[in-house]
């Protein structure tokens, strides 16, 4: 098993909607990495609020409204088995997790593991542009939930297609 001096993880607060204790935050990034089978990692997250998020939104990717998490890969070529360092840096909403946690039954930090593995997952090469991959992707992070042994609450309908 991958030990921790194998990882790099950042985490950088730009916010203070929310209290969070970044090695708790690391050890969960672990904890996805080592489930996915991912042997190095250099990965940077961002915590903001929704009106950064909604200008990294607007001027990365052309869309105007605030989201949950935005994912830049940094791998050059892009991670695979000849590139097995996973390089990225993920910028989460931590307004976003913190509204919507209670709308959908769970705790905030459960919503802003969601929000990592989510990006974890585009790092990965999982996507959501179209009907099947936004399955495929919520199939996964089903099951990477499970494993860390959380479930969604019962109001959650993310997942209800599976």
């Amino acid at each position: 098993m991958p030990t921790s001096e194998n990882y790099s993880i950042e985490v950088i607060d730009e916010q203070s909607i929310h209290k969070i204790d970044h090695n708790d935050l690391r050890k969960v990034v672990l904890q996805i990495l080592e489930y996915e089978q991912v042997s190095a990692a250099e990965i940077s997250i961002v915590l903001m609020d929704n009106a950064v998020i909604h200008q990294w939104n607007r001027e990365t990717l052309n869309h105007d409204f605030p989201t949950d998490v935005i994912t830049f890969p940094l791998n050059d070529p892009p991670y695979s088995e000849s590139n097995p360092c996973l390089e990225g840096e993920l910028l989460v909403s931590v307004e976003m997790a913190a509204q919507l946690a209670g709308d959908v039954g769970w705790s905030f930090n459960d919503e802003c593991t969601l929000y990592i593995l989510h990006g974890i997952l585009h790092l990965l090469g999982y996507d959501d542009l179209n009907e099947s991959d936004q399955i495929n992707m919520r199939k996964k992070e089903h099951e990477v939930l499970t494993h860390l042994g959380m479930h969604p609450g019962s109001k959650d309908v993310r997942w209800n297609s599976l």
